[in-house]
């Protein structure tokens, strides 16, 4: 089966994104990475990657929504979501009770709401520091 790409309206397999996309996104990218290169700076920190690895590994390895509200495991795509955005409070930038796994739909979903749509409670442990 086939589809049609909204980009470009070339013939494309279904459940495969056009190369007009990938390149779209590449450059959404680069520009976003010089309109804010201290947001990229911290998320790439070997801060942010320990600290970023701590939290899905307390998470379980997949996503909380998922899991919760669907009662489905995802395991693929985690990202780190803060509930308090990181733009509005970066003082809670490295805080494990503003911070859950989610996958990249559900952190989509969820954008900068400042809230979860569903019940969440984080389990903290006091041994890990960064």
């Amino acid at each position: 089966m086939k589809t049609i790409c909204g980009g470009c309206n070339k013939l494309i397999p279904l459940g495969t994104i056009c190369q007009c996309k990938k390149t779209q996104r590449k450059q959404y990218a680069k520009d976003y990475a010089k309109r804010n290169p201290e947001k990229i700076k911290i998320i790439r920190s070997g801060k942010w990657r320990t600290f970023r690895k701590r939290i899905i590994q307390r998470d379980g390895g997949h996503c909380q929504r998922c899991l919760i509200k669907y009662n489905l495991i995802t395991t693929s795509n985690l990202e780190v979501h803060h509930i308090k955005p990181r733009d509005k409070y970066p003082e809670l930038t490295y805080e494990e009770e503003n911070c859950i796994t989610l996958c990249q739909t559900c952190n989509l979903q969820l954008g900068t709401q400042e809230a979860l749509d569903f019940p969440f409670k984080a389990e903290t442990t006091d041994d890990f520091v960064l």
